[in-house]
């Protein structure tokens, strides 16, 4: 099958990934939450709402640098493959290539 066709049939996800139990992505996140909890418990009504809205605009951040990153690595990875695939005539050519 081709890659455009998994892609427009949702069978490749980029951007739905997780992580196992029990490994390093899952202590950070733990640890993380624990702290996001902790500094919540000390923040006053209006401190919560102020941070919602801060943490839903780093949210939407996070989400334009990871999309523009996978469209900038894709787009390089397409450059790479045509760099491959063109004519390259270089100035010190292989032997087998001299005649």
């Amino acid at each position: 099958m081709l890659l455009l066709e998994d892609l427009w049939e949702g069978k490749i996800t980029p951007s739905e990934r997780g992580y196992p139990k029990g490994g390093e992505v899952a202590k950070i996140t733990h640890e993380a939450n624990e702290y996001l909890h902790t500094f919540l418990k000390e923040l006053s009504s209006s401190g919560k709402d102020a941070f919602d809205n801060y943490y839903d605009k780093s949210i939407d951040l996070q989400s334009i640098a990871e999309r523009d990153s996978f469209i900038r690595g894709v787009r390089i990875g397409a450059r790479f493959v045509l760099d491959v695939l063109g004519e390259y005539r270089s100035p010190m050519p292989q032997t087998d290539e001299l005649h």
